[in-house]
């Protein structure tokens, strides 16, 4: 028998999915969602971020693979244990570039799998944006699928809820792309559904990653997602941190990030 643990994996990657990685609080749960006219009024304003990077257009016409090259990886910790991973990689192909996330989460008690979660998501972008995407998650034997494809102008996301139209702008909460740091909403990959959000940038910092610290600015959501999302001066995503529902502290510490000084993590 699996013990239980109050550690509400399904919301913690609506934002990452950080998650593919996102992040939901458990209180943003109870908040009605947004109404289609909300969303569409909510889109993209890059004035935003023209001091938050080195360049002001940073985020525009974002390209991954120059800025990351073909692979990100996380290393995810809960209160700075580890207990997973979560890795995208970049492709160009002949329709537009391809980008798939995974993350895996297992956690022990006493020798035992208390408790274990799966995440995958598969998109295409065309012309910086969203033109279709798979999400399959399996939240310890609970499985969950999500879907969304551009169509005549709109962008039609099926979930467990059933489906919903929304306008072909919106990001996705997986956050390599940081053009979604402009936006007022975004699109949950876990729920399926549009999320009203708040984005505020902090002074910037020296973030701690698995080879070394780097200098980053912290970005907080506010509103029906809550977490904070660190990005450097090139507009590159290099680190995640939000509260889970039983106060534990989950972190996606970068693996492959360069680094302006060196350590390595303990073991």
């Amino acid at each position: 028998m699996k013990t239980q643990l109050v550690f509400p994996i399904r919301y913690l990657l609506g934002t990452l999915a950080f998650a593919g990685v996102i992040a939901l609080s458990s209180a943003a749960a109870a908040i009605p969602q947004t109404t289609g006219m909300a969303v569409q009024n909510a889109l993209v304003d890059q004035t935003k971020l023209t001091n938050a990077f080195e360049a002001p257009d940073a985020c525009a016409g974002f390209d991954p693979v120059k800025r990351y090259g073909n692979e990100l990886r996380f290393q995810i910790r809960r209160n700075d244990a580890p207990v997973g991973s979560h890795i995208v990689q970049f492709n160009r192909g002949r329709d537009g570039l391809q980008v798939i996330a995974q993350s895996n989460i297992n956690i022990s008690f006493l020798g035992f799998n208390a408790y274990s979660f799966y995440y995958r998501s598969e998109s295409l972008w065309q012309g910086n944006q969203l033109a279709a995407m798979s999400v399959v998650v399996d939240d310890d034997g609970d499985e969950t699928k999500v879907s969304a494809k551009r169509d005549q102008g709109q962008l039609i996301v099926s979930g467990p809820d059933g489906d919903q139209t929304l306008p072909p702008g919106i990001f996705p909460t997986d956050h390599w792309h940081c053009g979604v740091l402009g936006s007022r909403a975004v699109l949950n990959t876990i729920t399926g559904k549009p999320n009203m959000v708040s984005i505020t940038a902090s002074d910037s910092e020296m973030l701690r990653t698995s080879t070394g610290t780097l200098r980053a600015t912290q970005f907080t959501y506010d509103g029906e997602l809550e977490t904070n999302a660190w990005y450097d001066s090139d507009g590159r995503w290099v680190g995640l941190q939000f509260k889970a529902r039983d106060g534990s502290t989950i972190t996606y510490r970068c693996m492959n990030c360069a680094t302006d000084t060196a350590h390595k993590d303990p073991e």
